[in-house]
């Protein structure tokens, strides 16, 4: 009864309030998956051994100021407030929230939008920072996923949130670390933020071949071969992408990957090196060359990212390829996939920093 309750609105399909008195909106946050309690990821997320984390919790908090002022915007983690507790009826002594205070927040959609914008914006660097996956609170399974190894540099500086993600992709990607204990699905989620830039760096790739034969000196407009040469070029599927589906994602993966940041990030795991190095029967035959150290390695991945991409979701590739395997959920061939779950993800977080905007 102390909590002014008729002043908050509940945010649709979320444990979120906001008050447009005050400009204010707060959502309970958890980890999609914690590597044994809420309390681990909290001590990873603020850089703290777990024993100390029930003297240290009630001043733990991370506060971001917009460098702007249209609108003065502040962003916060830090643990929840009475209003929030009170009115979801809270009782985890580790329970964290996002705040933000922005002036102006006067409908639900509007503080819908503003908070799932700020929230992938910084729960998305805290991922690449930390590997603690954070999400806004709703419904969901505590699953265990393999070990992964910490980040080295364990100190968390984050900056305010100034980077904007496509919705949809961004979507697929928190949907991907969501879903801990289907392979298949994960996988696939992954592929799909990849996919879902196929026509903007496809196209870019088909521009560079035309322009390379329109400047062909030999190149005749009235030859019908020369014709062909440049339909060939510009082969456009329904979605508007280029090509094939597999040059579509070479193509991608030109434009988006660092060679060497690929070939860092493979090597960073001895266990990752032999399992992608070895040929995984059942599941693919196309090995990296990963002892082969002057080698571009993005068209393998993309060849034996394709080939996983294909036995999941048919038996069938096109004629010239002829057929693949089915992958079958629950399967011991599924239950391989991690390390190639690991790759694929690290490609669709290179793709989406890469296709970023100002916020």
């Amino acid at each position: 009864m102390n909590i002014p309750f008729e002043r908050y609105t509940f945010i649709n399909g979320l444990d979120a309030i906001c008050a447009y008195d005050k400009g204010e909106i707060e959502a309970l946050v958890r980890p999609i998956v914690s590597p044994t309690s809420p309390r681990i990821a909290y001590a990873r997320l603020f850089g703290i051994p777990p024993q100390d984390m029930s003297n240290a919790w009630p001043d733990l908090g991370i506060t971001l100021t917009s460098p702007t002022t249209d609108p003065v915007t502040t962003v916060s983690l830090s643990q929840p407030t009475n209003e929030l507790s009170g009115l979801l009826g809270l009782g985890s002594q580790f329970a964290l929230s996002l705040k933000i205070q922005r002036e102006g927040v006067s409908q639900h959609d509007q503080a819908e939008t503003i908070l799932k914008k700020f929230s992938d914006a910084l729960f998305f660097q805290i991922d690449l920072l930390t590997d603690v996956p954070l999400s806004l609170a709703r419904d969901r399974n505590s699953l265990r996923v393999r070990p992964r190894k910490k980040k080295r540099n364990t100190q968390l500086e984050l900056k305010y949130p100034s980077t904007e993600y496509d919705s949809a992709p961004v979507s697929l990607y928190w949907y991907a670390r969501s879903a801990v204990g289907m392979p298949l699905l994960q996988f696939l989620a992954y592929y799909q933020v990849i996919e879902f830039y196929y026509p903007t760096y496809s196209q870019a790739e088909a521009r560079r071949r035309l322009k390379g034969i329109l400047k062909d000196p030999t190149f005749r407009g009235d030859r019908d071969a020369d014709i062909g040469r440049v339909l060939s070029a510009i082969q456009i599927t329904r979605s508007g992408a280029v090509g094939d589906e597999r040059s579509q994602l070479k193509a991608t993966l030109s434009e988006c990957i660092d060679p060497d940041a690929l070939r860092d990030f493979l090597m960073s795991d001895p266990q990752r090196v032999d399992f992608l190095s070895s040929k995984a029967k059942g599941l693919t035959d196309h090995r990296l060359p990963l002892a082969a150290t002057n080698v571009d390695l993005r068209n393998d991945v993309a060849e034996r990212i394709y080939e996983i991409r294909c036995k999941i979701v048919h038996t069938k590739t096109d004629a010239r390829t002829g057929d693949f395997e089915l992958l079958l959920p629950f399967s011991k061939k599924a239950e391989q996939l991690h390390f190639d779950i690991e790759l694929v993800q690290y490609l669709a977080q290179q793709v989406l920093v890469n296709a970023s905007t100002s916020i």
